[in-house]
Parts: C-alpha cells; structure tokens; sequence
C-alpha cells in the first residue's frame, strides 16, 4: 500500500558524526574490555582514553568539580554563615521557570537543614516580569532581610544591585545565564556565575539549579569544617539531585561532564524520593519512576511546573516542591494539573493563530532568516513554547510576542540551526526595553511601536554568521541530516554491547542517542495503532514510530527488499523478557551516507 499526503515526511540525508581511528578502538578494546561499538560512540563523543570512559559509564559524585573553583564562592557561603551566626533572615529570589522554581525548593531544603533562617519570593510574570527588579530588592529590606539571594536570575540586574547596596542588603547572585558583554557583573556582595571571564570552574554548562547545588555543597563544606553538627547528623545533599535532575532536564543544558553525573544520578534519587511534591507531581503526571527520563522530565514534569507560573504564580509550584506535608503537596499537585490543562488549551489556540500568520508571512516574502509575530490576543505565559514550536515546524529562530494593554510586548526566543539569538537580540538592542538569555533561549520586552523595525533587524542579525550549527550541518537548513555513528551489523547488537550502551545514557542534549545504520530486508512487519510498524530485520526485532507518515513508502513494495536502516539500538525489557531491539529513526531503499 502506498501513503501520500499533505505534510507527510520525507526522507533526509544521513550524515556520519566524524571519522574514528580503528586503530585506537581496537587498542582501548584490548585495554577496557568494552565492545568495540560502544567504543565508537564513546570516541565519537570525544572520550578516548580508557579512564575517560570508565569514568562517564561509571560515574561517581567524587568526581564532581569542586564547588570553591566558582568564582565568589567563599564570598557567598562566609556571608551565609555569617547569617546563620547572626540569627539574620536570608531572602532567597528564584525565577518563576522550572530551573528557578526548583532553585529556590533546594535552597529552601537546604537552610531548613543548615538552620539559616530564610523566606522566598519569586517574581509575577505579569506584574514583575523577569528577573530582581528594585521592588523586590525594597520589599525584602522592608521585611529585614540581610541577605538576599538570587537563583537562576540577576546576572543582568544592575539597578537592583546598586538599591541593594544602598538599603545595605548584601546581594548573592547565583546565576548561570550569560553576562552583559558591556556591564560586565552587578555591583553585588558576590557573583556566583561560570560565565564570569575570572571564573575558572569550566561549570558554564550547569543549570541554575545545579549552580545552587554547588552553593549547598560549599556550605555543607564549610559546616563540616566548622563543626556544625555531629559526623552523623550532617545534612544529606544527595537527597536534593531529585530537583537538580529535574531542572537540568527541562533546561535542556549538555548532558556532558558534571551534569552527566548530576543526571545519572538525580535519577536514581529521584525513583526514591523522600520529598511529598515530587512524590505528587509523578503520580499526576502518570509517570513510573522505574522507566523515568530526562525525556519524561523536560516533556511532562517541567511543563507542569512551569504551568505555575505560566498561568498565575509560581508560588504554587514552589510551596509544592518545597513542602514537608504530603496532603498538602497532593492537593497542590492537583491543582497544577489544572492549570497545565488550561495552560495547554490556551497554547493550542495561539500556536493556530500564530502558524497562520507565519505562512501568510512567507508568502508575502517575509521572514528570509526569522520569524518574528505579534498579537495583542496572546498570552505572554506561553509563547516561549509556541516559539518553540514555530522553530520545529518552520526551522527557523523565532519570536513570539504577547502585546499587553499597556502598549508593552514580552517576547520569547528560540534559536533553530544553532544561531545565536542573544547575540541577534544585541544588534537590535536599541528598539528593545529590555532583554535577556542565552544562545538558544531568550526573552525581551518591547514598545508595540518597535515590533516592525526590530523584526527587520531581528531578520537581518540572523541571515549573518551569528553563530553556526551545533552538529555540523548547515545552520538554517530545512532539511537537517540525521547523524549516526556509523555502520553496524545486527551481530553486533548483542546483550552486552548494549547494556554498555545504556549506561552511556541518560541521552540528551550534548550526548545524543546512538544511532547506527544497518542493512537489512524485513521479513515481517505489523502496523501499530495506525501509525507505527512493528518490524523483523533479520534476526532482530525493530520499531518504527510514526512509520506511517512516510511519504515515500510502500509498504508491499520497499520491506520485502533489502534497504538501510538507522535506529537506536536498545534493550526492550517487557514482562521479565529482554530482547534487543532496533527503535528505527530514519529507512532508504538507496543507502548513501556523506
């Protein structure tokens, strides 16, 4: 049978991520014992030395970097300390996105267990937009705190810092979002943020979240140094990787080096965890921890916290991570899982308006590099993931802005093509009130006024070599190649190699899935729910997702004939059986790989 229709997917290139020396492969075999695929992938990935990969398969918390190496770090915890001494209430300030929110839970698990004293507030998307701002700063010195402590906010905060200074509040900022090129740090008590050109830690991959794990772990440091409890009544921080491993998934920041470890893990804290609000928010959101991902993670628990602040506050989702009460975290649960109902109505409606006005640009000839939208029917708590969406569908960066009554827009940005939209959001800076991010992610607020003269600079900055892409193909290219770590037979695929496979994971950002190409005719294949086809490659056993989007296959007609086939070799584990599996990602009838 064959299947054609509007918009269905056709096929795209292979790409091989790089070339890999035999020679080493065969040496670090003999050297490690690991098979020689797994050791293709770990080369790819730029491990090349026995240890290096004993090292990411079978990571350890030993071998996290030392906290001390982040710039002010022993500012920030002298000046903690000195507040726990003094009886002084410590304000923490936390963004209202998932990293914030769950920066600020940490935190507040943290001081609870260091006995500092502390309150938290998080800013009101609509009323305060992002970041500290000198309400904030005025609001905690009104109530008496000392010490004020930002998470995954503040790098940009310069009037802020400089009210905190003069009401003698002593700033903290943890933060992990890129400075001003400009400003450079704020004037604050001390800057915790591996961006920092003095800072030598190498941590400028970490998460905010992860950033205050590592303010936690100082601490912890210091309280031991200083005799704080007894050896066997020191707080537990490995008991907080839960919300460490959940930020760090919804971030989507390289599951490379520290966060490697953090990850691996975070998701062996999180299938036990003590804490009610996590423990609520897996069972509402349907998840099983034994199979937990950071795919589940990112997908289906960070948008549900984020629903928090997306749709009112997010106060909501951080008394609920934060909480000691298992009926109170049950019942906050339940009301997230509301509120990202509502929340998931609402972005389904935009993202409808928002793709009708981007292909009536595109046939006007607008939107060459870009793509840049506005409306005053938007809600400003979502368009950050219809921009996403925009970018999936369209493969180009793109702006989505919610218009206010007021005459302000707040716009999010995503980057497609590994373009760099900080940096775009820099050239045209002068029409913008305000911005801020990272390479991939931003926001920024803007006069009605100005949506069409920065959209003209926005497109522009972004036809130039702001940045290139991050996998090697052609940065803005509707059609990506798939990338594979090369060839394999299905002999290869044995128990064993697999399980080596697994334990390179968790896959994500920075350390993608291993793809393999292999070929093979199917002897038999089984459609799924109308979608999916259950295969036999050989001797093993394949499934492809969505097979049935295909434009150009035939089912009576290609599987019966040896073809190529690329996939995510895995083990299936169902009912106590095991079974090698091949999750296919891409199939040709004329393999050629560039």
């Amino acid at each position: 049978m064959g299947f054609r229709k509007k918009g269905a997917v056709g096929p795209r290139p292979w790409k091989q991520r790089a070339e890999y020396s035999s020679a080493l492969i065969e040496q670090l075999h003999g050297e490690t014992g690991f098979s020689p695929l797994t050791l293709r992938v770990c080369i790819l990935r730029g491990l090349e030395s026995g240890d290096a990969i004993r090292a990411f398969l079978f990571p350890k918390l030993e071998s996290l970097t030392h906290p001390n190496t982040i710039k002010d770090m022993d500012r920030a915890v002298e000046r903690l300390a000195r507040a726990r001494t003094n009886g002084e209430i410590v304000r923490v300030f936390g963004d209202y996105d998932v990293d914030g929110t769950t920066a600020a839970a940490l935190l507040a698990w943290v001081f609870r267990d260091f006995g500092i004293s502390f309150e938290v507030r998080q800013p009101d998307r609509f009323k305060d937009g992002y970041g500290l701002n000198v309400g904030a700063v005025e609001d905690a010195a009104a109530n008496g705190a000392k010490v004020l402590v930002t998470v995954d906010c503040g790098i940009t905060s310069f009037e802020a810092a400089e009210r905190a200074k003069a009401l003698g509040v002593d700033l903290i900022v943890v933060d992990h979002h890129q400075l001003d090129p400009q400003k450079g740090i704020p004037p604050a008590y001390a800057v915790l943020d591996p961006h920092r050109s003095d800072c030598t830690s190498g941590l400028k991959q970490l998460c905010g979240c992860g950033l205050a794990f590592y303010l936690a772990m100082a601490l912890r440091a210091h309280a031991r140094d200083e005799k704080w409890f007894a050896p066997d009544q020191m707080p537990n921080l490995k008991q907080h990787l839960d919300l460490v491993v959940i930020a760090t998934a919804a971030d989507m920041v390289p599951l490379l080096g520290d966060n490697h470890i953090l990850v691996r893990h975070g998701l062996e804290v999180l299938k036990n965890t003590k804490k009610p609000g996590v423990r609520a928010l897996l069972e509402g959101a349907g998840i099983s921890v034994e199979n937990v991902s950071p795919g589940h993670l990112g997908f289906v628990l960070g948008p549900r916290i984020n629903a928090s602040g997306r749709m009112q506050n997010a106060n909501l989702a951080f008394e609920l991570l934060s909480t000691t009460d298992a009926a109170r975290a049950f019942s906050l649960a339940a009301e997230l899982e509301k509120l990202n109902s509502e929340r998931a109505d609402v972005q389904d409606r935009i993202w409808t308006e928002v793709k009708e006005k981007v292909e009536a640009g595109m046939d006007a000839g607008k939107f060459k590099n870009a793509v840049m939208v506005a409306d005053s029917r938007w809600h400003e708590g979502v368009v950050g993931i219809v921009a996403s969406r925009v970018t999936e569908t369209f493969h180009k960066p793109a702006a989505v802005v919610a218009l206010r009554e007021d005459g302000v827009g707040k716009g999010s940005v995503r980057s497609y093509g590994g373009k760099d939209i900080l940096a775009a959001l820099r050239v045209g800076g002068e029409h913008l009130l305000g911005f801020g991010g990272h390479r991939h992610a931003a926001g920024f607020s803007i006069h009605a006024d100005k949506v069409e003269a920065f959209a003209q600079v926005f497109d522009d900055a972004l036809g130039s070599a702001l940045g290139s892409a991050l996998d090697g193909s052609e940065a803005g290219s509707s059609a990506e190649p798939l990338l594979i770590d090369g060839p394999c037979v299905a002999s290869e695929l044995d128990r064993k190699t697999l399980e080596e496979l697994e334990r390179l994971g968790p896959f994500g950002p920075g350390n993608p899935e291993p793809i393999f190409s292999l070929k093979a005719s199917a002897k038999s294949h089984r459609i799924l729910k109308e979608r999916h086809l259950k295969l036999e490659l050989g001797s093993l056993e394949a499934i492809w997702f969505h097979a049935m989007d295909r434009s150009d296959l035939d089912l009576s007609r290609d599987l019966g004939l040896e073809s190529e086939w690329a996939g995510v070799p895995e083990l299936n584990r169902f009912r106590g059986k095991v079974t090698p599996t091949l999750r296919v990602r891409d199939w040709r009838k004329f393999p050629k790989i560039s």
